[in-house]
């Protein structure tokens, strides 16, 4: 109890700046602020349950949100509170999971599990996902998911606790429909802990899945924010998905240069998506070696490869490529299999030392990154950095510098990105005929 207090408190304290953020114009005006129907009458309660806003279908979340607006009105600081609180909460459940996972290794305290939850909720690809408000479904359904998760290990051998796992499941979907990829997480679990799947217990799983996924692609289509498969061919949502499988665990790794917005551009992709094909097949190669389903290393890469499933692109909408909220369930097998490996590396007092020296750095990187999500110049401005073709990046950027009255800053923006609007089409006509050729 008090190491699960002492994560809860850490992760408060280091997320703790987020509550003086304001709302974003990413998504926050539209989602929150100018969201007339966020209320508990019957026009708000039939849009939050079966409506639908920039091409999502999650009941849950409208509703968390409504629940901020009765408490706080209309105090950005509450929402980003829920926001912080949650994810908080996530990193507990996360503790008490990876204890009933036993990690093994050389220290058999509660420090590894502890570890695992500080690994994943400090990691600065965390930080979109706690510090922007709309990213609410991300920390409602990761709650609820890692709630399903130890309902669901309790279940294996008490038929309550199976129906409560069902029922949060369910809801983990509705908080976001990546949360539709669970069911097959829990056949891992199942291998794991029982030594075979219970492939017949998933089966009133289908339909729930089954009906989050149709109702969210059809939020998807009636947005305009699906791609249709003329722009976006096959050949392309593969390449993106070998490309993802690569940029979350090399962003885990290594922090650096993360930004809000990874514009796709056919300038660009190529040689990312030739380097990252390249390593995801090297790596499922090695992994091949193993053969052994059992395999703690094999299970971790499988439930992160399931976990991140519906961010490859396969069902394509907007304009990116990749985000580090999409980081935020598959990580955590990766946080499991990272600290599982310390602890095998090291005896109990050097994997305190490591683990210590990691949670530290972690919440240096961290505190570093929360800044951007503090203003729409400070969030625009990283954009335009780290994505040096978007001219969407630019306009957004002139937007929010025109609203803070640097009126030639944003004039200089416009025109910026109305050159690379031009530079980047001939660019891409260019490589078109190169290809034809």
């Amino acid at each position: 109890r008090l190491i699960a207090a002492g994560v809860f408190a850490a992760v408060v304290a280091v997320y703790l700046p987020a509550l003086r953020f304001p709302f974003l114009s990413w998504d926050d005006q539209v989602n929150i602020v100018e969201n007339g129907l966020l209320r508990f009458d019957a026009p708000g309660l039939t849009f939050m349950l079966t409506g639908s806003q920039l091409g999502h279908w999650q009941p849950a979340t409208w509703l968390s949100l409504a629940l901020d607006r009765v408490l706080w009105g209309s105090s950005p600081m509450g929402f980003h509170l829920t926001n912080v609180l949650l994810h908080a909460a996530s990193a507990v459940l996360l503790f008490l999971l990876a204890r009933r996972l036993k990690l093994g290794g050389k220290d058999q305290s509660e420090n590894p599990a502890a570890f695992v939850a500080l690994l994943w909720a400090l990691h600065p690809l965390r930080v979109e996902s706690v510090a922007w408000v709309t990213e609410r479904r991300d920390v409602l359904s990761g709650f609820l998911a890692l709630g399903a998760a130890l309902a669901y290990i309790r279940g294996l051998d008490d038929a309550s606790w199976r129906r409560r796992a069902f029922v949060l499941t369910g809801l983990a979907m509705t908080a976001k429909v990546f949360a539709v990829v669970l069911p097959a997480v829990w056949l891992l679990l199942d291998l794991r802990l029982a030594g075979a799947p219970r492939w017949r217990e998933k089966v009133p799983y289908l339909p729930m899945a089954l009906g989050a996924l149709a109702l969210n692609i059809a939020a998807q289509e009636g947005s305009g924010a699906s791609v249709s498969f003329a722009d976006f061919g096959v050949m392309h949502r593969l390449a993106q998905a070998f490309y993802g499988l690569a940029f979350y665990p090399w962003k885990t790794l290594l922090p650096m240069g993360l930004a809000p917005l990874y514009e796709r551009s056919i300038l660009l992709e190529p040689f990312a998506f030739s380097v990252a094909a390249a390593a995801v097949s090297t790596a499922t190669l090695l992994l091949a070696f193993t053969r052994r389903l059992v395999d703690g290393l094999t299970q971790a890469v499988l439930a992160y490869l399931i976990l991140l499933l519906p961010a490859l692109g396969l069902f394509k909408s907007g304009r990116m490529i990749a985000a580090d909220r999409w980081s935020y369930l598959p990580a955590i097998p990766i946080s499991l299999l990272a600290a599982a490996a310390l602890s095998s590396a090291f005896d109990a007092r050097a994997f305190r030392a490591a683990a210590a020296a990691v949670v530290l750095a972690l919440i240096y990187t961290t505190r570093a990154q929360l800044p951007v999500w503090s203003s729409d110049e400070a969030l625009w401005s990283r954009a335009a950095a780290a994505s040096p073709l978007s001219a969407f990046a630019l306009e957004r950027l002139a937007e929010a510098e025109s609203k803070a009255g640097k009126l030639a800053d944003a004039a200089f923006r416009l025109e910026s990105a109305k050159r690379l609007k031009l530079y980047v089409a001939a660019m891409a006509e260019r490589v078109r005929d190169d290809q034809q050729e």
